[in-house]
C-alpha cells in the first residue's frame, strides 16, 4: 500500500499527498480490511480497539483516519486527539512512534502495551497508564454460571431473579433482525455515538464478523447483544440494547445468555473498557473479570 516508510515523508502514497512532511492520512474504507487484519498481530496488539471491527464501526464517530504502507498501519483519532499504536512490521512501527513523538508538538500514542511503553520510556518519552481504556476479560464458564466456576453473587442474583420472574426466549440474531435492532436501540438511548455505531454495524454486519442474540419476553419486550471473535480464544462483546420496560438486570441476563453459547468455544469474553465512568466500571466488575489488558499512553 504505497512507499516504504523511509520515503513516505517525501513522496505521494496511494494518490494522497504528503502534508507538512508527515505520512498522509485518509478516511478508512471497506477495502482496508485485509490490510488491517494482516498487519495486526493480536498477540502483540491485544486491544480490541485496534481490531478492524472496532476501528471500522467507530471510524465516523471518532473521526478515524489511516496511513501506512503494505506491512504497517497507524490510526489517527480526532476524538482522542491522538494516534493509536501502529500495527505491523515492528521496526517500522517503533520508528514511526519515535520520530513522531520527537518531531510533532503534543503528539500522543494510545493503546500501547507495557512492553511497547517500556521501549519508548527507555528512549526518553513519558508513559502514562490509561486505566479508563484498559479492557476487562471474563471467563465464559463463570458467566454461564457453570458449576465449579466462580461468579459474583450480585451477577448470579440478577440472572436468577429475571429467569424466575420473567418468562423469555433467546435465539441467534439473523439478517432479518437488523431493522429490529435499530428499533430496539431507538427506545433505549445510550452512550453518545452508540446509534451511529450500531448503524455501521448493521450496514456491514457480515463484513465485521458480528453475531449476537435476541431476547424476547412473553410480554413482547425485546433486547439484543452483539459481539465478534477478535482472537481464536477471545470473543468481544460490543453492545447490548433493550426496550424500556425491561429491568436494569437485563444486561446481566444478556451476558449470561451469550456466555452460555460461548462457554467451551472461547477461553475469554472481552467486555472492553470502562471509559473512566464509575458506573460502567462497577458494571464491568459485576462480571468478575479474571484478566485486565492494561493500556498505556506515550507523550513527549
Amino acid at each position: 500500500m504505497g512507499m516504504p516508510l523511509h520515503s513516505l515523508r517525501s513522496h505521494r502514497m496511494d494518490g494522497y499527498p504528503v502534508q507538512d512532511g508527515m505520512i498522509p492520512f485518509r478516511e478508512m474504507e471497506v477495502s482496508d480490511r485485509e490490510w488491517i487484519v494482516s498487519c495486526r498481530d493480536p498477540r502483540r496488539h491485544p486491544f480490541t480497539a485496534l481490531s478492524f471491527t472496532s476501528l471500522f464501526s467507530w471510524r465516523k464517530t471518532y473521526g478515524f483516519t489511516i496511513a501506512g504502507d503494505q506491512d504497517f498501519f497507524v490510526i489517527r483519532s480526532r476524538h482522542d486527539n491522538a494516534y493509536y499504536c501502529p500495527c505491523g512490521e515492528e521496526e517500522k512501527c517503533a520508528r514511526f512512534m519515535r520520530e513522531t513523538l520527537r518531531e510533532e508538538s503534543g503528539a500522543r500514542f494510545l493503546y500501547l502495551t507495557g512492553e511497547q511503553s517500556r521501549d519508548l520510556q527507555e528512549a526518553g518519552f513519558q508513559i502514562l497508564p490509561r486505566n479508563d481504556l484498559s479492557e476487562y476479560l471474563s471467563d465464559p464458564a463463570s458467566l454461564a454460571l457453570e458449576e465449579g466456576h466462580h461468579a459474583s453473587n450480585s451477577y448470579k442474583m440478577k440472572v436468577r431473579h429475571f429467569h424466575k420472574n420473567t418468562p423469555y426466549t433467546v435465539r441467534p440474531l439473523s439478517e432479518s433482525d437488523l431493522p429490529l435492532m435499530l428499533e430496539i436501540a431507538g427506545k433505549h438511548p445510550g452512550v453518545v455515538g452508540d446509534e451511529e455505531v450500531l448503524r455501521e454495524e448493521i450496514a456491514h454486519f457480515d463484513l465485521l464478523g458480528l453475531e449476537g442474540l435476541l431476547l424476547e419476553t412473553d410480554a413482547g419486550l425485546r433486547a439484543f447483544i452483539l459481539g465478534y471473535q477478535d482472537r481464536e480464544d477471545v470473543f468481544t462483546m460490543t453492545m447490548s440494547k433493550h426496550e424500556s420496560g425491561l429491568p436494569g438486570e437485563i444486561t446481566a441476563v444478556l451476558v449470561h445468555a451469550l456466555a452460555c453459547r460461548l462457554a467451551g468455544k472461547y477461553r475469554l469474553i472481552n467486555l472492553e473498557e470502562d471509559l473512566g465512568l464509575s458506573g460502567l466500571r462497577q458494571a464491568k466488575m459485576l462480571y468478575n473479570p479474571v484478566e485486565r489488558l492494561n493500556v498505556y499512553e506515550a507523550v513527549k
